[in-house]
């Protein structure tokens, strides 16, 4: 549960981690930020080129620091703060929100708000990963369930289930990893980080060349396939999104960096809170002014400063009972790592 406890002594935090978790968040934010801009090539390539890097670590990472050992009551109570209950707090945002903007009401309860999915998703890897340990090759048959996941077009937005099916074999990729011991991930293999090197800039290159014929519900893992070629392509997106994630993984110093680091403890903030910053900026045309090249250059570093202002000490401070509250199993957990 480590990594899920974002309230815990930077003492005690691995800055590792923690900066892989910031860059992640802060791609994901950059992801949401463009999404709409299909007629820029610049950040069309940079949205598609940068997608294993985004939930694909984030999934990857949340797997490392999973445990398959049997549910306890304990352990689903620390579930249920760490991971339901910032759920239904982040719907209920989104709902006042959306209502605020646009008269109507919805409560995101059996349909997801933004990004909120991903909780919801970890919440049933985390309580699955028990009997999905006892398979004999767990990422095979996740594999094949994301394949089979399109060809049922119903299971889309409700309850994430398209997502939660199409994600799990990044979960369980991290888990395998943390299992068996990653020894190609450590800096002292030279080979895997020259091929990690390649990897990305081949996939940065690959970007480039397919950044029109890449359809954006390729990469959301929604929806049902629109094509005979469906299985094939999600296939592919499976394979260069682990294989994306892992060179992230390798290339990421083990050291502090500097800022960076510093700001990754608040990963989780900057994923749960952007939606909620995002949606009126995009709908007052935060970035509908972008056109030129130099124009496009400055969103990224856009993405930058917000993702550092979510992850900022003062905002987790504001906005910990929404990404982190403080009961049951969790509080007690906190309280003992802060002593």
């Amino acid at each position: 549960m480590t990594d899920l406890l974002p309230w815990r002594r930077a003492a005690v935090r691995d800055p590792y981690w923690d900066t892989i978790r910031y860059v992640s968040g802060t791609l994901v934010l950059f992801g949401h930020l463009v999404d709409q801009l299909h007629d820029r090539d610049g950040l069309v390539w940079l949205y598609v080129a940068t997608w294993p890097l985004r939930v694909p670590v984030l999934a990857i990472v949340a797997g490392y620091f999973s445990s398959a050992a049997p549910l306890t009551r304990e352990a689903v109570r620390r579930l249920a703060w760490t991971l339901a209950v910032p759920y239904l707090v982040a719907g209920l945002l989104h709902s006042v929100q959306r209502w605020w903007m646009t008269g109507r009401w919805w409560f995101h309860v059996d349909t997801p708000a933004w990004v909120a999915w991903f909780l919801l998703s970890l919440l049933v890897w985390r309580l699955a990963l028990p009997w999905l340990a006892r398979l004999r090759w767990p990422v095979a048959y996740a594999v094949a369930a994301a394949l089979a996941a399109g060809y049922a077009g119903g299971i889309g937005g409700w309850l994430a289930l398209s997502r939660t099916l199409c994600f799990l074999p990044f979960f369980l990729v991290g888990w395998q990893l943390r299992r068996r011991g990653a020894a190609a991930l450590r800096p002292g293999v030279a080979w895997s980080g020259r091929a990690a090197v390649a990897l990305l800039l081949g996939v940065g290159v690959a970007g480039w060349y397919a950044r029109q014929e890449v359809p954006y519900a390729w990469l959301r893992m929604e929806g049902a396939y629109g094509s005979a070629w469906g299985p094939l392509a999600r296939a592919g997106v499976l394979l260069v999104g682990v294989a994306g994630a892992l060179a992230l993984l390798r290339l990421m110093p083990r050291r502090r960096v500097p800022v960076v680091s510093w700001l990754g403890a608040g990963g989780m903030y900057v994923y749960v809170l952007h939606p909620l910053v995002l949606r009126p900026l995009l709908e007052w045309g935060a970035v509908a002014w972008v056109r030129s090249w130099p124009e496009q250059a400055v969103v990224p570093v856009m993405a930058c400063a917000l993702s550092a202002a979510l992850a900022s000490p003062p905002v987790r401070r504001a906005a910990r009972w929404v990404v982190a509250p403080r009961g049951g199993a969790a509080a007690r957990e906190g309280a003992a790592a802060r002593r």
